[in-house]
């Protein structure tokens, strides 16, 4: 099945956040869509899924016009949308799940389920998943999970799947086999809309790529004809330089902020030690499950440990609680943004001045707005926010966006140790290149900073010492200068 769009354009409230989109879809095509955040990709695939309406344009399957108005529509004609964060009924069996809207019957009594139990296990084979259909969805991973929504699209008849950020909460061996489903059904002639922000996932998996930048389809090029450098110009329209790990004078004194001494907590981590200095940036690298964001949920009073002894500032500490460890000068961004990191339906200002209370309120515990305004608006333009006004639902902003917000907020409680678990996931390129800037400048001022990242490039660009870690463990602590991915997985992957 073929698809074309001509001239599809989408407006909210007034502002234009879609224009005059011509694109085209074959059949047996992975199709890439990469962007900045906010740069149009997830609103046009919206619009292709039902979720949004156009404005303006068309939508023509087979060189028939279209109207798409709703999801159902979309599955009628035969487009079906993959989230990046599996959309299951969790009390529900995996057959439920599958054959969800299309279940024949009137009624749950008179579902034929022998027919969509085997209907089920037949997809499921199909994709090479042995899962039990009678199964609840509940305690099923994400990538099971996503797989099930892979199946429910193929119960459909689906013949275009769009698959948005299917690999961001995926590890490196299930990321595998998604691709090997993608390159399956490609075979099998399903054309494949994939949007992602990894480079090297696109060059993977994708025949063409099209280009979106603040609204526009910029272009679509075959994959093997573009680089990773010429996409990236056309992403922000300007090339990134590549970072550096760079030294600063905080660390000349060697002067050792937070010393960790064989803290343990049991079934997640054993006799965990290391030192981290003022202006440093501590790389903590590692497998999936290697104990990294428990470490650092343990330092931040998030969670507690059972042995061991954290000292901070040359006094023994226990911090008891985020807040505890909020007043002594800690900061934590966590990995899990929208569940963790941001109150969804408040606004950005009151997201980004949610850390220092005491700053924005009077004597009698009220709120000061003028205060609210004027602190967050500092950093809205040092950090280049996009939005339409402070008063903007956070929710609202591009992941990117929302990324920025959350170390706003952080910075502007003036932290001694800021952590960061993996900050730039599920970001583009431009934002990663304003973040790595960001975290170098807070080193330089002489924040010492734990860096969490699976990107191994991204820590050996920014890490002036990287913590190995596997099963709970540390491996090896490494000097950046003796650092490389050959020896950080050698590190991760043995002991």
């Amino acid at each position: 099945m073929n698809l074309t769009t001509k001239n599809i354009g989408k407006t909210f409230s007034g502002v234009n956040v879609l224009r005059k989109v011509n694109f085209d879809l074959n059949p047996g095509e992975v199709h890439a869509l990469v962007g900045e955040n906010g740069a149009g990709k997830s609103t046009f695939v919206k619009i292709l899924s039902g979720v949004y309406t156009p404005t303006e344009g068309d939508i023509f399957l087979d060189s028939k016009k279209i109207q798409i108005n709703t999801p159902i529509t979309a599955q009628k004609n035969g487009v079906s949308l993959i989230h990046q964060e599996p959309q299951s009924f969790s009390h529900l069996s995996v057959a439920e799940n599958i054959f969800m809207g299309h279940m024949e019957g009137s009624n749950f009594s008179r579902v034929k389920w022998k027919d969509i139990n085997q209907s089920s296990e037949k997809i499921l084979s199909s994709i090479g998943l042995e899962i039990d259909p009678k199964n609840i969805m509940e305690g099923l991973s994400i990538a099971d999970q996503q797989m099930i929504e892979i199946a429910g699209a193929l119960s459909k008849n689906s013949k275009i799947l769009i698959m948005d950020e299917p690999t961001s909460p995926l590890t490196p061996n299930e990321v595998g086999k998604l691709f090997d489903i993608v390159k399956q059904l490609k075979d099998q002639g399903m054309a494949i809309i994939f949007i992602s922000h990894r480079l090297e996932e696109i060059r993977a998996i994708a025949d063409r790529v099209t280009i979106f930048r603040d609204g526009d389809l910029i272009t679509t090029k075959k994959i093997n004809e573009v680089s990773n450098q010429e996409i990236i110009k056309y992403m922000i329209g300007r090339s990134i330089e590549d970072i550096d790990v760079k030294e600063n004078d905080y660390l000349k004194n060697n002067e050792i902020i937070l010393s960790v001494n064989n803290i343990s907590q049991y079934g997640n981590f054993k006799n965990i030690s290391f030192d981290l200095k003022k202006g440093e940036i501590l790389g903590f690298a590692g497998l999936v499950g290697a104990g990294r964001t428990e470490v650092a949920k343990t330092i931040f009073g998030a969670e507690n440990f059972d042995e061991g002894e954290i000292n901070f500032k040359g006094s023994v500490i226990s911090n008891k609680s985020p807040n505890e460890a909020i007043q002594k000068g800690f900061a934590y961004v966590p990995e899990d943004r929208k569940q963790m990191g941001i109150f969804g339906s408040v606004a950005v200002e009151d997201n980004i001045t949610s850390a220092i209370p005491n700053e924005i309120s009077n004597k009698f515990g009220l709120i000061n707005n003028r205060s609210v305004s004027t602190k967050s608006e500092e950093y809205i333009n040092k950090f280049n926010i996009v939005l339409t006004s402070g008063r903007q639902l956070i929710q609202e902003l591009s992941g990117g966006n929302q990324q920025k917000c959350i170390i706003s907020k952080w910075l502007l409680s003036n932290p001694s140790i800021l952590i960061l678990d993996e900050p730039t996931r599920g970001v583009d390129v431009g934002v990663k290149s304003e973040m790595y800037e960001i975290i170098n400048q807070l080193a330089a001022m002489g924040t010492a900073i734990i860096l969490i990242s699976s990107e191994l490039p991204e820590i050996l660009s920014l890490a002036h010492r990287i913590v190995v870690m596997r099963e709970g463990q540390i491996t090896k602590i490494l000097d950046n200068k003796d650092a490389s991915q050959e020896t950080i997985m050698k590190f991760a992957i043995s002991a």
